[in-house]
């Protein structure tokens, strides 16, 4: 016996009708769109809306909506979810659904075109009744609605002017027409593509969030969906800041893009967005094109060359080397980094990131070493375009003190006579060592440790530790990064603490002892105590062990 085959298809249940009114979210905004949306697909041009405080400054409201359209000639399409007689050029060009009247369905609405009128109630929205198209002596060109909403005033006009701002429908609120704006207003680029109006710039004009932008516009409904932006626009006004450029797409013919239904609040992502999106950004790379002079990443160089747009490489923009502080709040130990707008790109060295012990590098430099070129960070985005590619960079660099590697020598614990920073530089693909005198090495491998060694005889090496530059400040900027540990001290608590620290140290390496017990003893006095010995006019104050030597007594010396 054969076994019986089934077949199926998709079908509507009729019980569809019970849940109507849950399709819409019965906002004020939602209601809006799909009133606006209705009028202009009928063609109307101007739409007149009353909103009248049924009890004043609390809501409800009786709102009263008559558009100069073509009317209804059906009123049964009204009820029929999900068809529409909308004409055929509509049809194609919006791809309406049939559902937006249904938006109204928790009202009781009266429909009202030409001779024509009717009362809607929920139940007869939700098929559970029966509405009396009659014949009235008052004829409406057009179509006019009238129902109630329990919102205040204040709300719905709020709502309808976010609606109508960039609806090409003019709305007239109790006979003020309401202001409307161009959706790309600011653009300095603009395309069609496939039915989308495109703009590009650094900021919109109207209602425009930079992180959170409504970017699509549907006749007034606007949508967020989520669009690269292309940071590496330059400007004269901002040479040296490089600029994001943001797109918004303003939406003609809205049967080019599906909508999720029945409320149009997102984008169906399906091939055809996939496509216009890939289109969309071949005329980013446009705009780029036509701007000039950009810092676009290497790789929206290549998709825009892959998508048929020839721009020209990036401009030399890069930013001075300097070692970073190990703490992100604390300043460099020499000058800042500045970012600088380079007509060519000779005589530059790219430093890369993660240099080690760039400290010690950085303190050779300001105290006698010498290189022919000037240093640069090291900018990724650019790996990839020619001039970017032929530069020199240190890779690699290797301390050396008396010849030995760091790592060998920090065992022992007589100071250097020499201190080397030997540097790998590498420029397409040929490699040189280049050494560079260095006065003092920091190792900055152990997070929060103090380990340095300076050369005999060095400039430091004297009562008031003058040098080249700041010692301490420098060991400082090297090794301190403060804990952000719930139970740490603050951060200029720790700061001082390691300072204090380093001040030991340092006196310690350069003076003596002796020199590291008098800083301690110059500290121990308050400022209380310092205050009253200057107006006391003591100028000496001695200690003296005990008989016993198990403490210390002072003695104040008139």
């Amino acid at each position: 016996m054969q076994p019986t085959i089934q077949r199926i298809s998709g079908r509507v249940n009729a019980a569809i009708l019970d849940k109507a009114d849950r399709l819409f979210r019965n906002d004020d905004a939602g209601i809006w769109t799909e009133l606006l949306q209705n009028a202009r697909r009928a063609g109307a041009t101007v739409l007149e809306i009353s909103v009248e405080e049924l009890t004043p400054a609390s809501g409800p409201c009786r709102i009263v909506v008559h558009d100069n359209g073509r009317g209804i000639e059906n009123f049964q399409s009204l009820l029929t979810l999900g068809s529409s007689e909308w004409e055929a050029e509509t049809q194609v060009r919006e791809d309406p659904a049939g559902m937006g009247f249904f938006s109204l369905c928790r009202s009781e609405v009266q429909v009202h075109s030409g001779n024509r009128s009717v009362w809607i109630t929920p139940n007869i929205f939700m098929g559970k009744g029966e509405a009396h198209v009659t014949h009235d002596s008052e004829f409406i060109a057009g179509t006019r609605l009238s129902f109630v909403r329990e919102s205040t005033k204040d709300a719905l006009v709020t709502a309808l002017k976010k609606v109508s701002e960039f609806c090409p429908l003019e709305v007239r609120l109790d006979g003020s027409t309401l202001p409307r704006h161009d959706f790309l207003d600011g653009a300095f680029y603009r395309e069609t593509i496939d039915g989308i109006e495109v703009g590009f710039t650094t900021e919109f004009t109207w209602a425009w969030i930079r992180h959170h932008d409504s970017n699509w516009n549907f006749y007034g409904a606007r949508i967020e969906e989520r669009f690269d932006s292309f940071t590496g626009l330059l400007r004269s006004d901002h040479p040296l800041s490089p600029l994001s450029v943001f797109a918004r797409f303003n939406v003609l013919e809205t049967g080019r893009v599906k909508l999720q239904l029945p409320d149009r609040r997102a984008i169906i992502q399906d091939e055809f967005l996939a496509e216009f999106y890939r289109k969309a950004r071949a005329a980013a790379y446009r705009a780029f094109q036509k701007h000039g002079a950009h810092v676009l990443p290497f790789r929206n160089w290549k998709e825009a060359s892959e998508l048929g747009v020839r721009l020209p490489e990036a401009v030399c923009l890069l930013e001075t080397w300097c070692a970073d502080p190990a703490d992100q709040h604390s300043d460099p130990a020499f000058e800042s980094s500045e970012t600088r707008l380079l007509s060519d790109a000779s005589g530059l060295l790219i430093v890369e990131r993660d240099l080690p012990d760039s400290h010690t590098l950085d303190g050779a430099l300001h105290s006698g070493a010498v290189l022919e070129w000037n240093l640069y960070r090291e900018e990724p985005k650019y790996k990839g375009y020619s001039w970017y590619d032929r530069l020199p960079r240190i890779t690699s660099n290797r301390i050396l003190l008396d010849e030995v590697p760091w790592e060998d020598w920090s065992a022992k614990q007589e100071r250097p006579a020499s201190i080397s920073v030997e540097l790998t530089i590498e420029q397409e693909g040929v490699s040189q060592l280049r050494r560079l005198p260095a006065l003092i090495h920091v190792d900055t491998s152990e997070w929060h440790q103090l380990s340095f060694a300076a050369v005999r005889q060095s400039p430091w090496d004297n009562d008031d530790l003058r040098g080249p530059f700041d010692i301490c400040e420098f060991l400082l900027t090297a090794t301190f990064c403060a804990s952000d540990d719930a139970d740490s001290d603050s951060w200029e608590t720790q700061r001082d603490y390691h300072k204090a620290e380093i001040e030991r140290a340092v006196n310690w390496y350069f003076r003596s002892p002796r020199a590291v017990l008098t800083t301690l003893l110059g500290k121990a006095l308050n400022w209380e105590a310092r205050k009253l010995a200057e107006e006391m006019g003591i100028r000496e104050i001695r200690f003296k062990r005990t008989a016993n030597g198990s403490s210390w007594q002072s003695e104040v010396v008139e």
